[in-house]
């Protein structure tokens, strides 16, 4: 590993979290290949992740599309979201049949 990645993965995994309850929306594959779309809120997010709670288990290093809707967002008006692409880095827990999900950023 050079220099550059190493110190990109330290940044990543000391990069501060802020517990929030934003609403998204996950779109991916689960572990069978079937597209899902499902509603979540995270669990707390920085400027180079998010982690959840859903009930379709995806792939680690999957790419998901994530739809973050403002925390103070009502509803989730199509254009009041911002999209971005996130590779699932880690699955873990399951609480109330959902698992838990950490995806990084991809650019």
């Amino acid at each position: 590993m050079d220099d550059k990645t190493s110190e990109r993965l330290r940044f990543n995994r000391c990069a501060r979290r802020i517990r929030q309850n934003a609403k998204l929306i996950i779109d991916g594959q689960d572990l069978l290949g079937y597209p899902f779309s499902e509603n979540a809120q995270t669990f707390d997010i920085s400027a180079s992740g998010v982690s959840f709670y859903i009930r379709n288990r995806p792939w680690i290093e999957d790419s998901l599309e994530i739809t973050i809707y403002p925390a103070e967002a009502r509803d989730t008006a199509y254009l009041s979201g911002r999209k971005r692409r996130g590779k699932v880095v880690r699955t873990g827990v399951i609480f109330e049949d959902k698992v838990f999900v950490a995806a990084r950023f991809e650019n």
